[in-house]
């Protein structure tokens, strides 16, 4: 299982780290700040790569926040659905079916 840390604070990477898979990817496009630091050992038994992706630029993501705060941004589809579905909802994904997000809740 590889993680994409949307956040980019402590806590999102903490999370991260902990639920990426051994031999996984840890994707940070988060620019909220703060530290990271990892105890080299987890790092190699993990074998896991922390990679940084930047997607615009600050001038753009200021642009895009004015965007969301006038209103002018319309909110992602988000459903919940039971967790004893995730087959179902996964096979959706793959099949290119789902719009927007689906949240899967015990």
């Amino acid at each position: 299982m590889n993680a994409h840390d949307f956040a980019g604070n402590e806590k999102s990477m903490a999370f991260a780290v902990a639920v990426v898979a051994r031999g996984g990817e840890i994707v940070v496009s988060g620019l909220m700040g703060g530290n990271f630091s990892l105890p080299m050992v987890q790092w190699v038994y993990k074998r896991m790569t922390i990679e940084g992706f930047m997607v615009g630029t600050l001038t753009e993501a200021k642009e895009l926040m004015a965007l969301a705060r006038a209103g002018k941004i319309k909110q992602t589809p988000m459903k919940e659905e039971p967790m004893a579905d995730v087959q179902k909802w996964i096979d959706e994904l793959r099949a290119d079916k789902v719009v927007g997000r689906i949240v899967l809740k015990n």
